[in-house]
């Protein structure tokens, strides 16, 4: 009697861990919706530049965000030793996401350039050429962004050319 009592206590507890188990390897391969808006919207304005960077390493949610860039395609990534490409990378992530899910109209188009003008501040500090460069950059996605390739927009307003010539003042 006493031993089929601790066969039963031991048979309800391996039952149990083996439940456990399925569960958590279930439950960690099936896929949970996210709102895809949201968390683009929170990567875009919400995060810190730094941070942005992170999780682009990471690339979450790949299949239903688009993580392509081309840099900062035809101009300088490194302008006059500053490094820009990351906010290259958060403007690229938000010009294919918002076309993407449709939501690319004249409104966030100002939101998203105004985050890679922030976000190029940021990075110049308080560096006056830099700055000046950056206003460069972000004229050139006003002026042509979001009408086609960045890098027609960036030939058309010969981003080098201008670049060149604020280094010099």
């Amino acid at each position: 009697m006493r031993t089929s009592r601790g066969f039963r206590r031991l048979a309800r507890g391996v039952t149990a861990v083996i439940t456990l188990v399925l569960a958590f390897v279930v439950g960690a391969g099936s896929a949970q919706a996210i709102d895809v808006r949201a968390v683009t919207d929170d990567y875009m304005f919400t995060k810190s530049l730094a941070e942005f960077g992170q999780i682009r390493l990471e690339r979450p949610y790949e299949g239903e965000l688009d993580w392509s860039t081309d840099g900062c395609t035809l101009a300088p990534d490194r302008p006059f030793g500053f490094q820009v490409l990351p906010a290259c990378h958060r403007h690229d992530f938000g010009y294919g996401n918002y076309k993407w899910q449709g939501r690319f109209d004249s409104g966030n188009r100002l939101r998203i350039d105004n985050k890679f003008r922030d976000d190029m501040y940021l990075i110049c500090g308080g560096n006056w050429g830099c700055r000046r460069v950056a206003d460069i950059y972000y004229y050139a996605v006003r002026a042509f962004g979001g009408s086609g390739s960045t890098a027609d927009a960036l030939n058309r307003s010969d981003v080098k050319a201008a670049a060149r010539a604020a280094a010099r003042l």
